[in-house]
């Protein structure tokens, strides 16, 4: 099913609206609640993806999606100075914290590298196809994300269901056009699907425990918010 050029302009528009959101609410997240609030291997390959399609191979992408690239680049941006000045605190005790730098730039390079020679591969200089690939992993990290904290710090309802319409309209923008993408988009909308659902039973477990403790207002852990 192909959509006129107004239909997948909203759709671009409403793709570039909700991921600013969840990049505004992630970085709210992580301020809030000392943290980083996108898993890391996802972040490096956003950014890398950012910076490589609205500057490298900027020659080859509409121009309202060149806009939205460069919003989201900025935004990733902030996410990744939480992201180093937080992350320590997650990383393994019994590794030298000394690591936890050279680990994050290692990623951060293989991650431009695994995009860049992909791309050529492919041939493909919108992005499209290691655009909904990404996305699929940072669907799945999310929700491992969630698992391994046991709470919500970072984290928000927000976040999970504007991700998933910021995914779920390009979706529906490119299916009639590249079956490959409505396989990666669907199960995306699936991997979304279920982390909005965990974190919704997350917060309503966190408010019905709240609901049976005497505790001073403003004195309650960000880890179930």
């Amino acid at each position: 099913m192909k959509f006129s050029h107004e239909v997948n302009l909203a759709l671009t528009i409403i793709s570039g609206l909700c991921w600013t959101l969840v990049y505004i609410l992630i970085i709210y997240r992580s301020l809030k609640d000392k943290t980083y609030g996108m898993p890391f291997w996802a972040l490096a390959f956003n950014i890398c993806w950012e910076f490589m399609f609205s500057i490298v191979f900027s020659a080859n992408a509409d121009s309202v999606q060149l806009i939205v690239n460069r919003i989201w680049l900025a935004f990733d941006f902030f996410i990744l100075i939480a992201y180093f000045a937080y992350g320590i605190r997650e990383w393994p005790r019994y590794l030298s914290k000394w690591l936890f730098y050279p680990y994050s730039i290692l990623v951060l390079i293989m991650s431009y590298l695994f995009i860049y020679f992909i791309t050529i591969r492919l041939n493909e200089f919108n992005g499209m196809s290691i655009a909904f690939m990404q996305n699929l992993m940072m669907s799945w990290l999310f929700i491992a994300m969630l698992n391994n904290r046991k709470s919500l710090v970072g984290q928000s309802l927000g976040i999970a269901i504007f991700k998933m319409i910021g995914t779920l309209a390009p979706t529906l923008e490119f299916a009639g056009r590249h079956q490959f993408v409505l396989f990666l988009g669907s199960c995306c909308f699936i991997a979304d699907w279920i982390y909005i659902v965990m974190v919704a039973k997350w917060k309503h477990t966190y408010k019905k425990r709240s609901s049976h403790k005497q505790i001073p207002f403003g004195q309650f852990s960000t880890s179930g918010k």
